[in-house]
């Protein structure tokens, strides 16, 4: 192997670490800085695959993220669609329910104006415990996660 010569300006204390270093192995100070300079490239090459890698590990992670968030956002439509659909069937049982009962209950049907009172009472009763439900949900959001 071809070989070449470079001279190093080094501060005179760095040159007694060496020349110890040299001694402690049984080396001369100009294979032990040989082997030091080898190791330092190899660990830059080896340093240059990692971050290559690391850096390919996190483009998947990211990719798996976005693909979890999509896939999650799928989820809460498809739920939300689903209450929106139970909270509408529910106000038109609710609504003949009434008429029903009354129909039984007076033998005539229900008057408009209290049925425009039942009904604003259960939106009253519907915002209440939307509310409640929605503090309840802050509250767990905003609890200190356990530790394991």
């Amino acid at each position: 192997m071809k070989t070449d010569v470079i001279g190093v300006r080094l501060p005179v204390e760095q040159v007694a670490k060496l020349q110890k270093m040299a001694n402690s192995r049984g080396m001369k100070v100009s294979d032990l800085v040989r082997e030091m300079v080898n190791q330092g490239i190899d660990g830059a090459k080896n340093a240059e695959d990692t971050s290559k890698q690391l850096l390919a590990k996190f483009q998947e992670l990211e990719a798996n993220l976005l693909g979890g968030q999509t896939w999650l956002a799928d989820v809460v439509i498809t739920q939300m669609r689903a209450v929106a659909a139970a909270r509408y069937l529910a106000q038109i049982a609710a609504d003949n329910s009434d008429e029903v009962i009354n129909y039984l209950a007076n033998q005539k049907p229900l008057d408009p104006k209290i049925k425009e009172k039942w009904q604003a009472k259960r939106a009253e009763e519907e915002a209440r415990q939307g509310e409640q439900w929605i503090k309840r949900a802050m509250e767990i959001a905003n609890q200190e996660p356990v530790q394991t």
